[in-house]
């Protein structure tokens, strides 16, 4: 019946009198996004003590990600080169440089690599480099016998970023076992030895509220920070929005570098 009446409503579309003669709205389901879909699907299966919050967070997770998506390439690029530059002036204007943190006293940062439509934090990562700082890049382990994956962060060095990016940086969503990396030279950073932590995000707002992509890794990863270290946000200024729904466990961010 719902795809008997979307053929009705495209013949409609073609024929005005028709149309005028028989109103016809097209169907709901085919207006929506395939990812508004998913996110109404998602929420719909939430226990019912989480759903508004959950349902909420579901349907702006999709608007904003559209909006983001929608940025052209070369746009995103030029603007991912500004915030980059904006935030290594941040990191290097701020006293977070802690000798205890690297055997060399240089800052030890956090970074990503970008997924799909993210701000590129690769310019950053390259004056990262030159500035003799130490870079860390996250990745999802997992120890035999673990059902969940918690993520982690490993230094790579400027001569295996090669090497990295084909070993996990380039699956971000895949897990890897923690002492196969290890084997593979990398080496765990403990949170209390970050300096700054750029933190990925779908939409920010001006409390300091931050939605992810659902995972709670940033919300866990937070907390466990040093008080001095700088935690920022990234993002493009399409991803600010009036407030982020809020949960208990949800940690704030109240910097966002953003263009």
């Amino acid at each position: 019946t719902e795809w008997l009446h979307l053929l009705r409503f495209q013949y409609a579309r073609r024929s005005p009198a028709l149309h005028a003669a028989f109103p016809c709205p097209m169907p709901e389901r085919f207006t929506q996004s395939a990812r508004a879909r998913k996110a109404r699907a998602a929420a719909a299966d939430a226990p019912d003590d989480i759903l508004p919050s959950m349902n909420e967070k579901a349907l702006l997770r999709a608007e904003v990600l559209a909006r983001r998506d929608a940025i052209p390439l070369e746009e995103r690029t030029r603007r991912s080169e500004a915030i980059c530059y904006a935030l290594a002036q941040l990191v290097a204007s701020s006293c977070v440089c802690d000798a205890t943190a690297a055997d060399s006293g240089a800052p030890v940062i956090a970074v990503y690599a970008a997924m799909r439509s993210e701000v590129n934090v690769d310019p950053f990562v390259s004056a990262a480099y030159a500035q003799g700082w130490v870079v860390c890049f996250p990745c999802m382990v997992l120890d035999d016998g673990e059902q969940r994956a918690c993520m982690e962060f490993y230094r790579v060095s400027p001569r295996r970023m090669a090497h990295a990016r084909e070993a996990f940086l380039s699956h971000p969503l895949r897990r890897f076992s923690r002492d196969a990396l290890e084997s593979e030279g990398y080496e765990p950073v403990n949170p209390r030895d970050l300096d700054v932590v750029a933190v990925p995000l779908v939409a920010f707002d001006d409390a300091g509220g931050r939605l992810g992509y659902g995972g709670g890794n940033y919300d866990r990863l937070l907390p466990r920070l040093r008080p001095d270290a700088l935690a920022v946000g990234v993002a493009f200024e399409e991803q600010r929005v009036k407030a982020v729904p809020r949960e208990p466990h949800d940690a704030l961010l109240p910097r966002v570098v953003r263009g």
